[in-house]
């Protein structure tokens, strides 16, 4: 029964210290997208919901190692209903981001800024610094529309040839998307693969804890 209950805490601290690095890893991801999310867009409730599941992720993680560490049948159990929502948080943030086109989306919201460049000038600048990118497929876009190419499409706005960024904002914009999109889905699935394996690891540590307070009472 102790070598039991020992190999267990000593998984479950394992297991919260994976998922308070996966849930600090998803939350730096996260705000290092948000300080170049444009407020307002799919992207950018998508990433603050990310920060929220990872600040959860942290805080269930730090009540799972307290409770390992106490062998509280009162906190061991409401850890594992604390990973309980958090799996089915997860369970559905995956569904929705296997059904949701995020390249799509963020074409269509690109194309949408280029539909009147003029008004979404410094939307648009952010983009092209952001990716090293220049006009929609590339800096002849500027000069169709009658205009001289920005500062904003050379690398440390400088007019140099060399440092134009030959590359079109839409390719950029859809491949940083894509990227996301996978490095996303495997943060995400580590993260319940994790999550499971402490639910399990916890739920089995109440079950003999609470059998053992029982047979000493008895």
């Amino acid at each position: 029964m102790a070598c039991r209950v020992s190999f267990l805490k000593t998984l479950l601290i394992i297991l919260n210290v994976l998922l308070s690095l996966i849930g600090v890893t998803l939350i730096a991801l996260s705000v290092y997208e948000l300080n170049s999310s444009t407020p307002g867009t799919f992207e950018h409730i998508a990433i603050v919901i990310q920060i929220f599941v990872g600040s959860f992720v942290i805080l269930t993680s730090f009540l799972g190692c307290f409770a390992t560490a106490r062998v509280s049948l009162g906190l061991v159990w409401t850890y594992v209903i604390c990973l309980l929502i958090l799996l089915c948080l997860q369970i559905y943030i995956i569904a929705a981001a296997h059904s949701t086109n995020y390249v799509e989306r963020s074409r269509s919201e690109f194309l949408a800024l280029w539909s009147d460049p003029r008004t979404n000038v410094e939307r648009l600048s952010l983009i092209e610094q952001k990716y090293s990118c220049c006009g929609q497929v590339g800096a002849h876009d500027y000069i169709l529309l009658g205009r001289g190419i920005p500062t904003n499409c050379y690398r440390n706005f400088d007019r140099q040839q060399d440092n134009l960024f030959t590359e079109g904002c839409l390719a950029a914009v859809q491949a940083h998307a894509n990227d996301n999109v996978a490095i996303g889905l495997v943060i995400k699935w580590l993260l319940l693969v994790v999550e499971f394996a402490a639910l399990g690891a916890a739920t089995h540590l109440g079950i003999t804890v609470r059998n053992k307070l029982r047979r000493e009472r008895f």
